[in-house]
């Protein structure tokens, strides 16, 4: 199914058609569309079987990395190669960050075949996950990266790994690929990356480009700690800070019997929460035991906790079949900090929005979350217009502006600001904790 397909037909599913698609149905792809990370999933096996933190009944994530960024920064990345980052404009707030504090390496290199424009803008490795930045440029609509090969120094590898990214305009797609390999990677080294299908157009885009780690102190922690909670065994075994992102690496023994999947929370010791991003593993089965090793991603850390708790959560389960509340507040006078639209998500907190800018060719929503899951309560918020029409915007990602402080911003189609326009949200279940497992790191710095 292409992308503008699905787009299509999710936005049909998400609609508030009751009759068409049952309330516990819909609640369910909602719920599990909102537990999703704001990414594509591409995942390559390390071991004899593996996994991915995306659930795989779910092949709608295409739409949630995606997003648009204004035509005047599709002019630029487009006319003027090497004056805009795709990191910048495309990537999370680690990348922002890593970009704008100039640690990438930049790549610049472009490939063409069956009208397809494939350039390789700069890439980062720091220590835990390698990411390549690209720019999709296509006579048609840009399709998706299908069928890609790496080596490093020559060796063929396989890597899981994810793609995002942001639409720039019908013919242009600025796309960021995350890979995270199993064993560190040398100081300096060779990719050579090779793509031979985009959007199920055959063909040959190959690259090789040198990438240097990334020029910074990580902090990293060996804790090699175990907990047990009935049949289930965690171990921690590391966890590594860097400017960009965050590692936690970990061994989990559960019975074969054991159906659920278990993701995994990270929060600093002043209570804030990490973004959870992508995450994949494998593992081996020991007689009646499944062993999983499994690398969990977050984003950085903005200064070095003095330890962090890791809460193991139980995905799936009842919660997941409940019809989800809507809340909706109608904005009656321009919220700000000091007095904000409050829109209450249930057992999982609030969100509260402290400003909203009328431009001429959008609207942007700035507001902050609280609560037990931050992130995943800032990708629940739309606009209904007097009509009751729904804004849900699936191509328009979350933009993270304080990861610390839970602040963020999301983009909605021109509203005039007299218009009478409604926020909503949805009431989120508390996460199901495996408390028994739930282990505290101390950070030795």
């Amino acid at each position: 199914m292409s992308r503008a397909n699905l787009d299509a037909r999710l936005e049909h599913l998400l609609e508030d058609k009751p009759k068409e698609l049952p309330d516990a149905v819909r609640s369910r792809i909602e719920l599990t569309l909102a537990r999703l990370p704001d990414r594509r999933p591409a995942w390559r096996p390390w071991r004899p079987w593996a996994f991915a933190t995306a659930a795989a009944a779910v092949t709608a994530l295409a739409v949630l990395g995606s997003a648009f960024v204004s035509p005047a920064a599709a002019a630029q990345l487009r006319h003027m190669p090497g004056a805009a980052s795709v990191f910048r404009l495309a990537g999370d707030f680690g990348l922002k960050a890593a970009d704008e504090k100039g640690l990438v390496t930049t790549v610049n290199q472009h490939a063409d075949d069956q009208g397809i424009e494939l350039q390789i803008s700069e890439a980062l490795y720091d220590g835990t996950r390698l990411s390549i930045g690209y720019l999709q440029t296509a006579s048609g609509q840009p399709g998706e990266l299908e069928s890609i090969r790496y080596a490093i120094d020559g060796k063929p590898v396989s890597f899981a790994g994810s793609q995002s990214g942001s639409r720039m305009d019908e013919h242009t797609y600025a796309g960021v690929i995350n890979l995270t390999p199993e064993a560190e990677l040398p100081k300096q080294f060779e990719v050579t990356m090779t793509v031979s299908r985009i959007g199920g157009k055959e063909g040959k885009w190959a690259f090789t480009f040198p990438v240097r780690r990334m020029t910074s102190t990580n902090t990293v922690v060996m804790p090699m700690k175990t907990q047990s909670s009935g049949d289930l065994t965690l171990t921690v075994r590391k966890i590594v800070f860097t400017p960009s992102s965050t590692e936690l690496d970990v061994q989990i023994k559960q019975p074969k019997s054991f159906d659920r999947f278990i993701n995994y929370d990270l929060v600093d010791d002043q209570g804030v929460v990490f973004e959870r991003r992508s995450g994949g593993g494998g593992g081996r089965t020991e007689g009646d035991f499944e062993i999983a090793d499994f690398k969990q991603l977050f984003g950085p850390a903005q200064k070095i906790p003095q330890s962090v708790t890791v809460r193991p959560v139980i995905e799936g389960g009842l919660e997941a079949s409940v019809p989800l509340k809507e809340t909706r507040v109608p904005m009656e006078s321009a919220p700000d900090e000091e007095h904000p639209l409050v829109l209450s998500q249930g057992e999982t907190g609030q969100l509260k929005i402290t400003r909203v800018e009328f431009l001429k060719d959008k609207t942007l929503v700035h507001y902050q979350t609280e609560g037990s899951q931050p992130f995943l309560q800032s990708t629940q918020l739309w606009i209904e217009d007097e009509t009751g029409r729904k804004y849900l915007l699936l191509d328009r990602r979350t933009e993270t502006v304080d990861p610390g402080r839970h602040m963020f911003l999301r983009e909605f189609p021109p509203f005039r600001p007299d218009q009478k326009l409604t926020f909503v949200t949805r009431e989120l279940p508390e996460p199901n904790y495996a408390e028994g497992l739930e282990m505290t790191i101390p950070i030795q710095k």
